[in-house]
């Protein structure tokens, strides 16, 4: 007796269709797998690529866009990983860890509107005075200075004297000082910089006092002793 072809051609589709997905249970598992042993050996590159994988098959899934997101930005890929964390934060706009490495993502891709816009909201969530630090830090870098001095007045009045806050030197090292002293620094710093900028002596003097009650909140920083080493070389050779 004779099979009726379209019977014939259903079963071979419900084989198909259970093959396709046995296969892409397999491929799911191995990613998975594959994502434990790297985190489990903290070899990141393949974390991201299986992550990649796992996104493939589930592209709405915000756990695996958050991690893959954070990986980016941690390892320099600082674009992928904006991208990506955008898109949770729009889901998930009090993931506050994760709004903080796309401020600093933002901040290393010179997307400085959105960077700030970024650490506002940190510090509008969280009232923590290093996020203010940041943005006055991104004012000064964008030459902003009335802004970067404003934001620093603010901090010196109202910020705990007791936090601190992470400052890379010129030696690519980093010293962590009180967040005030960082501030008077900053409010010198900028004094100093105008003082370049227009040649106006006046700037120079006027900068030296908030060098040294930076100096005298914390001794050991060292910015303002550098700032104030050159102001001295910069007088005793007649501001030339």
């Amino acid at each position: 007796m004779k099979k009726n072809p379209s019977i014939l051609i259903t079963n071979f589709c419900f084989v198909v269709f259970f093959i396709l997905l046995f296969a892409n249970c397999s491929k799911h598992d191995n990613s998975r797998k594959l994502l434990e042993q790297a985190l489990k050996n903290k070899d990141y590159a393949t974390a991201a690529f299986a992550y990649n994988n796992l996104l493939l098959a589930d592209s709405s899934n915000l756990e695996y866009k958050d991690s893959l997101a954070r990986i980016y930005i941690k390892s320099g890929n600082y674009e992928g990983g904006v991208r990506l964390g955008e898109q949770v934060l729009a889901k998930q706009p009090k993931n506050l860890k994760l709004l903080e490495l796309v401020g600093i993502g933002n901040g290393r891709l010179n997307n400085i509107d959105k960077a700030v816009a970024n650490f506002n909201a940190l510090f509008v969530a969280s009232q923590d005075y290093t996020y203010l630090y940041k943005i006055a830090g991104m004012c000064f870098d964008s030459q902003k200075y009335n802004e970067a001095d404003s934001l620093a007045d603010i901090m010196i009045a109202k910020a705990d004297t007791t936090k601190r806050i992470e400052l890379q030197l010129p030696s690519g090292k980093s010293q962590s000082v009180p967040i005030v002293a960082a501030c008077y620094n900053m409010k010198g710093a900028i004094l100093a910089e105008m003082a370049d900028r227009t040649g106006n002596v006046e700037h120079i003097k006027n900068a030296v006092p908030y060098f040294q009650k930076a100096l005298k909140i914390y001794p050991e920083f060292s910015f303002p002793r550098l700032y104030l080493e050159r102001i001295a070389q910069y007088m005793q050779s007649g501001g030339r």
